[in-house]
């Protein structure tokens, strides 16, 4: 597998935007311009993941795309869910989704460059980033800021919304490289990681890591 043949799958995808899609009982519109999550190779098997993980009071998913992860924190019984996206279409898309979920409502949708808009009063106890694992050439409203750029900016800024007992969930395929892996980024920003879970398919492996303060 690599990025080239990826970015050639992606194309089946990107042509029948605008279309519906259901993951885990959840009924989703993949709006042109926004990530699909019936596409990415670790979304089905991160959030199988996720249904199985107690709720908690307060949770962030942050670079929301379509809003499937916040939907899945909601459908786990989180109280208070919040999707963040730097892509206007896709905080749109996921306003959008909850109107065909409606038995998840509320979930709070904020479009902001990471943590940039995000209230600095905000504290959450879980927190999943299904990162763009590399950089893109504008499309999903991303740029070259991806991989091991954006996870840099996410572990600078994360601190300051979380508490010790926080924990950040972070999927990962290895086919992207070391360079691009959280757990070569994240213990330069003060944080442990530990594999939870793991799966091979035809494009390799892909991990799920528990992030939290060291």
């Amino acid at each position: 597998m690599s990025i080239a043949i990826r970015v050639e799958e992606l194309s089946t995808y990107l042509a029948k935007q605008p279309y519906l899609t259901e993951l885990d009982g959840i009924t989703l519109k993949i709006a042109k311009n926004v990530f699909p999550s019936d596409f990415g190779l670790t979304s089905s098997f991160f959030g199988n993941f996720m249904l199985q993980q107690p709720p908690v009071a307060k949770a962030l998913d942050m670079g929301c795309g379509s809003g499937y992860f916040a939907f899945v924190l909601k459908t786990i019984g989180c109280d208070s869910v919040l999707g963040v996206d730097f892509n206007q279409d896709a905080i749109q898309c996921a306003l959008e989704n909850i109107a065909l979920n409606p038995s998840l409502r509320p979930i709070d949708f904020l479009h902001s460059n990471l943590f940039a808009d995000v209230p600095p009063s905000s504290l959450f106890d879980l927190i999943v980033f299904n990162f763009n694992y590399y950089p893109s050439d504008g499309t999903f409203g991303l740029n070259e800021d991806g991989g091991s750029e954006i996870l840099k900016r996410f572990f600078a800024q994360v601190g300051a919304y979380i508490t010790d007992q926080t924990i950040i969930y972070i999927p990962y395929s290895e086919f992207i490289g070391d360079a691009h892996d959280p757990k070569n980024i994240c213990p330069d920003f003060g944080f442990s990681v530990t594999v939870e879970d793991c799966i091979s398919n035809h494009a390799g492996e892909h991990y799920i890591y528990k992030i939290m303060k060291a």
